[in-house]
């Protein structure tokens, strides 16, 4: 149970469910118990955390929004020890990013990727940051983190920034989050290319598209802009087969691309979700692949069949974790650089 529990992000969930069975296994107490009371220490840290960004960022003209991890907890699911998370997610309109990363750092941030040149060459748009409180902080400038998604997608965050809202965490902590369809696309993009294969991303979605102020019309206006028609159906699928059905709103989805989502069916079904550990076929590129049309999303698959394939032989030659972006290189030329990417970023 503990097992399979922590492989789907969910021992904060399941714990409490425990705790209030008393025919429940004392043997699953304690670990369960542990991974709930460690979800609350990470809470609080984000809390405290929030609380500094939201004092640097909040008085000023930044365009920003918190995403995923706190804001689920506190803003989608029943209780806030419930939505395990381990980051804090934070969006910034690239035109501002430079500026705001300065003031976070000035407030006591601190980087957690520090390798220049590895970021000009890449040009992720995400840069960590460890929090005053000890929370890691991931500092975005789009919802598509690779440079290669940001050419698939019509990801818009400036746009999704101008129509943000204002909310206030469980904690008192005033922030600004996501309208509640751009929440639901951003919940969704994030699960399908991770692979869609937790209950925790599906728990995210279902909690995220049952609120009484979510616009389905909108959400699939909004989908078909981004390009996200057959990722988006593929994903609710999963929900509805997982929890209860959301509705038929997403339905006009299906409609795209049916050849992959035959193949996605088919895949899923030989991959049996929800997983259990040890289940050698958990799935997951079916999603990931997904595009709004079948070269497109075969052309994908090809592309990241070959990058696992290259991953796997350098992990058998090395085995150990060499975290790139973590190297201290102190490359003035590529800051610059990278931040002038961002720049060009903010025109597009």
């Amino acid at each position: 149970m503990a097992a399979a529990a922590a492989q789907h992000r969910i021992a904060p969930a399941v714990a409490r469910r425990v705790d209030a069975a008393p025919d429940s296994p004392s043997s699953w107490r304690g670990t369960l118990r542990t991974k709930r009371y460690e979800q609350l220490l990470r809470h609080m840290q984000a809390s405290g955390d929030l609380q500094v960004l939201g004092g640097v960022l909040g008085d000023s003209e930044i365009r920003w929004a918190l995403g995923k991890g706190p804001m689920a907890a506190d803003l989608l699911w029943p209780a806030p020890d419930m939505r395990e998370y381990y980051d804090v997610d934070v969006f910034i309109a690239p035109a501002d990013f430079e500026r705001a990363l300065a003031r976070l750092i000035d407030a006591g941030f601190v980087y957690v990727d520090r390798n220049w040149p590895e970021l000009r060459r890449t040009m992720r748009a995400e840069i960590a940051l460890r929090g005053p409180a000890g929370s890691h902080l991931d500092l975005h400038w789009d919802i598509a983190v690779p440079e290669s998604l940001r050419g698939a997608f019509r990801t818009g965050l400036p746009e999704m920034l101008r129509r943000s809202e204002e909310a206030v965490l469980g904690s008192g902590t005033p922030v600004r989050v996501f309208d509640p369809v751009d929440t639901a696309l951003h919940l969704i993009f994030h699960a399908a290319q991770n692979g869609a294969n937790r209950l925790m991303w599906m728990a995210d979605v279902w909690f995220a598209t049952r609120r009484d102020e979510f616009d389905w019309e909108l959400f699939v206006q909004r989908a078909e802009h981004v390009r996200m028609c057959v990722m988006a159906g593929l994903v609710l699928r999963r929900v509805e087969s997982t929890f209860d059905p959301v509705g038929d709103g997403w339905w006009p989805l299906t409609r795209r691309n049916p050849a992959w989502r035959r193949f996605a069916g088919a895949v899923g079904r030989r991959a049996n979700f929800p997983s259990l550990p040890g289940d050698k076929h958990a799935g997951g590129m079916e999603f990931s692949s997904a595009r709004d049309t079948l070269g497109a999303s075969v052309a994908q698959a090809l592309v990241r069949t070959w990058a696992l394939h290259s991953i796997e032989r350098r992990e058998a030659k090395s085995p150990a974790v060499d975290r790139v972006l973590h190297r201290d290189v102190d490359d003035a030329e590529a800051r610059a650089d990278y931040f002038e990417g961002v720049r060009r970023a903010a025109t597009r």
